[in-house]
């Protein structure tokens, strides 16, 4: 068996792993990076192997690991996609984000609305419960659990043509909201390597590794966090959150109005129904999460922005606020329109949580502050919805250290973790990049 990477490896976005084995082959999402109007995965030599492509697994619905879905329909694939129910519903909504941003861009796709309306999905919690082994095709054996990324994320496990692998999709054992199942090897939990949630020797596991070597745990980023919104307000300021559309931007969210009772907290609707939306998956989430939901809707100190209010008007009747608006990387209308205002006073303060693309707005405003120090601050405070160090160390130990390929971060970064990894005594890790060839 062989793993190609299509992309995802070596760089952030467009997650895409091709396994092949006997002339057939079996995909681990197809997603895009958003740089440059769009990047897909690579494409040079789809003839080859889209004819005898058996099954697609799509691990959670942001656009990194989805978007490039309908190419595959496009070019002739017939089958269905493999995921969670969570997960399909939510994909029309990153579809109509993208569309907005390649026609923004003037940058071309290469399908149309045909070919998305064309995916056909399957429902994994239709044919195998979560954390139990079942046969999804011939020779094809699944096991899958929640990943903690999203509402409908998910780890896989396949057995297949003689090999087990193992894809981690977007991990996180720390969010605030979701919950995880932890993968573990039969050695770590049972005796038998097919039990309920086990997994058997790996000959391959394909792990989340975005953050690099950063030692930090979520309570640390939390704290600097913290330390940057109590600057800005205690100084009588603003705190802007751009965060995306699902996942960061709820946990954020509910994390500043229980940690700020006093200030109001100002959500745009999108954000607001993306709360409504983890509520609706209960199953997806900690014991605690939907009443600590539910409360914050209730809150008194929780505000719709309106969108027919101009940024002036709210800020005007909101001096002192906590703001939350979509999109990350401050690419969209609204959080250039937030910062135009924000900028001219000091006092205010801009906090970018997550990955920030080259080019982005918030890449660029982070670089110009870090040179000029003018206008309102900007700082940049990753909170954690992947894995670190500590979190890779302990999958690798989890899965009693197989074969590994790390992926979702830059080259230079995912080099350093390898090399500190195999300081600790870890096997057979790998840093690659897109176009990689790997036998299993």
């Amino acid at each position: 068996m062989e793993l190609t990477v299509l992309g995802g490896a070596g760089e952030h976005g467009r997650s895409s792993y091709l396994l092949t084995a006997d002339q057939q082959h079996v995909l681990l999402d197809y997603g895009v990076k958003k740089e440059n109007g769009g990047v897909y995965p690579l494409m040079e030599h789809m003839d080859e192997w889209i004819g005898g492509l058996k099954a697609v697994f799509l691990s959670h619905a942001h656009e990194d690991h989805c978007i490039a879905l309908p190419v595959l329909y496009r070019n002739g694939y017939q089958g269905e996609v493999w995921t969670t129910r969570a997960t399909a519903n939510q994909l029309p909504t990153y579809f109509e984000a993208w569309k907005r941003y390649t026609d923004k861009h003037a940058a071309a796709r290469p399908y149309d609305d045909r070919d998305v309306q064309s995916i056909r999905y399957r429902y994994l919690e239709d044919v195998i419960p979560s954390g139990q082994w079942g046969i999804l095709l011939p020779e094809l054996e699944v096991c899958w659990g929640r990943s903690g990324h999203l509402p409908g994320s998910i780890w896989i496990a396949l057995s297949w043509k003689g090999k087990r692998i193992f894809f981690s999709g977007d991990y996180t054992s720390e969010s605030q909201l979701l919950d995880a199942d932890r993968p573990l090897h039969y050695a770590r939990g049972s005796s038998n390597p097919m039990a309920q949630g086990i997994l058997p020797d790996l000959d391959l596991a394909i792990m989340d590794a975005a953050y690099g070597d950063d030692p930090e745990q979520q309570r640390s980023k939390l704290s600097h966090l913290q330390q940057h919104m109590d600057h800005a307000l205690d100084r009588g300021g603003s705190v802007l959150l751009p965060v995306p559309l699902y996942g960061r931007g709820q946990e954020l969210m509910l994390w500043a109005s229980e940690q700020y009772p006093g200030i109001p907290v100002l959500v745009e609707e999108v954000l607001l129904q993306g709360i409504e939306l983890f509520a609706n998956y209960s199953g997806w989430l900690h014991s605690n999460a939907p009443q600590r939901l539910k409360r914050i809707l209730c809150s008194p100190n929780l505000h719709r922005i309106n969108s027919d209010q101009s940024v002036e008007q709210l800020y005007s009747r909101y001096p002192q606020a906590i703001v939350l608006v979509t999109d990350g990387m401050m690419q969209s209308i609204i959080a250039r329109q937030h910062y135009e205002y924000l900028s001219k006073q000091s006092h205010h303060t801009i906090i970018l949580t997550g990955h920030l693309a080259a080019g982005s707005l918030g890449r660029r405003l982070l670089d110009q502050y870090k040179v000029e120090q003018t206008g309102c601050a900007v700082h940049h405070v990753r909170y954690k919805v992947h894995q670190g160090l500590p979190d890779v160390r302990q999958m690798l130990h989890d899965l009693n250290d197989p074969p590994t390929v790390l992926v979702h971060a830059p080259k230079s970064r995912t080099d350093r973790l390898v090399e500190r990894l195999e300081q600790e005594g870890f096997r057979h890790i790998h840093s690659l990049i897109p176009s990689a060839r790997l036998s299993i």
